[in-house]
């Protein structure tokens, strides 16, 4: 979005992005590429234009208004991919800069709405846990019930410190605006 990129520096942002368990190998991203190149959301430009000088032999791309406004549609594109929306998040926060302040708190609101029915569903699980102690009573003080138990524990602190960590992003949004 800032500036164009060699094919290479381009596959070493996305595998860093990822992290350690993911990775886009060379020839998926160079079908890629070339996909976003035919459809006209990418194009190839001039590599003295990277603000990155290499000797390696690559090409380079750059962003076509056709894909900034392509991009713009996955930024807020909020209802895709549900089970992975919290990691896709975490990718969208990083180019939060590109959406106007209107969008930018839209997606962030949003993304605390859905913290917040994360915890929301985990509470309501411990609850029928509490609310039925004729069916869970034979099985407390077993391995199995403490394990769900605390499994679920595990993933209210994650969503809470999720949550806390959303509240602080919108404060940022918010206060950087007025810098």
């Amino acid at each position: 979005m800032k500036f164009p990129l060699h094919a290479y520096l381009i596959s070493k942002i996305a595998n860093d992005t990822l992290g350690p368990w993911e990775k886009v190998s060379r020839g998926t991203l160079s079908t890629l590429l070339n996909k976003l190149d035919r459809t006209g959301l990418i194009q190839e430009t001039d590599s003295k234009e990277v603000p990155f000088p290499t000797e390696r032999s690559s090409k380079t791309f750059e962003i076509t208004s056709k894909g900034r406004e392509r991009f713009y549609e996955l930024m807020l594109d909020i209802e895709k991919n549900p089970g992975n929306y919290q990691k896709i998040f975490h990718i969208k926060v990083i180019f939060l800069e590109f959406l106007t302040y209107e969008d930018q708190i839209y997606l962030v609101n949003h993304y605390l709405k859905h913290c917040q029915q994360a915890i929301h569903h985990i509470k309501q699980q411990q609850l029928e846990f509490n609310q039925n102690p004729e069916q869970v009573e034979p099985m407390k003080e077993t391995p199995f019930y403490k394990t769900i138990w605390s499994l679920m524990v595990l993933q209210k602190n994650q969503w809470e410190l999720e949550k806390k960590w959303c509240s602080q992003l919108m404060e940022q949004v918010k206060n950087g605006i007025k810098n």
